[in-house]
């Protein structure tokens, strides 16, 4: 296989691992969050891992998160192939998406919950008699929560993902 080609069959792998990625990221971490509000609803969760999906998916093809997480891995002196090495690209990558996700999804259902809180206020409810709830007591704990399982998922899902998309071609039987 020449250059030209193994540059483009890299394309191709980077391109699909993106929306893998984002897609099983999406998935679990909106899944994992719901759960963890108390409060789930399937409408809410689709809503979450839609918009997670788009923007996770975005952000892979506007930032180099693998390029990123090498460099910085051979700065510090990791060997690339090792288990500390891919350990801290995890690390690393975990904190370029998670953080965003988790902005974007816990941003959603605060603004539902707000959305709520005024309905109820029209319809009689007293304001005082409704939960005061800030974003950050909503958000820190989801941050948490998701940071630790996104680790986790990208430890796990990104090199199952990557022995799939490359595929060692088979021996010809001539």
């Amino acid at each position: 296989m020449n250059q030209i080609e193994m540059s483009k069959q890299m394309r191709k792998v980077g391109f699909c691992m993106n929306f893998l990625m984002g897609i099983s990221l999406s998935f679990f971490l909106s899944l994992i969050g719901m759960a963890s509000s108390g409060h789930f609803e399937v409408k809410g969760w689709l809503v979450s891992f839609v918009a997670s999906t788009i923007l996770s998916i975005l952000i892979g093809f506007c930032v180099p998160i693998h390029k990123i997480g090498t460099a910085l891995g051979t700065k510090i002196g990791l060997k690339e192939r090792t288990l500390p090495f891919h350990l801290f690209g995890s690390f690393v990558s975990d904190c370029f998406y998670t953080p965003l996700m988790s902005f974007s999804m816990v941003a959603l259902a605060y603004l539902g919950m707000k959305k709520q809180f005024a309905a109820a206020i029209a319809n009689g409810a007293p304001a005082d008699s409704l939960p005061q709830i800030t974003f950050l007591q909503i958000f820190l704990p989801s941050l948490i929560v998701t940071m630790i399982a996104g680790y986790f998922l990208i430890l796990v899902l990104q090199p199952l993902f990557l022995k799939i998309l490359i595929k060692k071609p088979e021996p010809s039987k001539n």
